[in-house]
């Protein structure tokens, strides 16, 4: 097998099971588009590199019209810290239930407009 030239892209591979999903929250907002979850649960996030810091926190559906804020059995908000260019895992246990989720920069009580429009990745299994 002959190495693979460095300036060439290798074609988009996924793992049985493992799809992803693109979500945005638009320049001046704080809440992002919708992802369907009906394939299964949110089990890693990536943020782009024009996220202006904030924590992540979610909101959840079994609808797409109706949405609550996500918190844990303790009654604490789920939050995620977040910077520009990464990749956390997630619980898949937070989505579990829910078909739908969106994301959402800040907590609750304090959400965080975005300067540009933040394009993330949701991977789902």
């Amino acid at each position: 097998m002959s190495p693979q030239p460095p300036n060439e892209k290798l074609a988009p591979r996924a793992k049985p099971g493992i799809t992803s999903i693109q979500v945005t929250i638009l320049a001046g907002q704080y809440l992002s588009d919708a992802a369907d979850l009906s394939t299964g649960s949110m089990v890693m996030l990536m943020t782009p590199l024009n996220w202006t810091p904030a924590n992540i926190s979610f909101q959840i559906s079994e609808d797409n019209v109706l949405w609550r804020d996500l918190f844990d059995s303790d009654g604490h908000e789920i939050l995620k810290s977040m910077g520009p260019n990464r990749a956390i895992n997630v619980d898949p246990s937070y989505t579990s239930g829910a078909l739908w989720v969106r994301l959402m920069s800040g907590p609750r009580q304090n959400p965080v407009p975005q300067d540009q429009d933040a394009v993330f990745t949701i991977v789902i299994q």
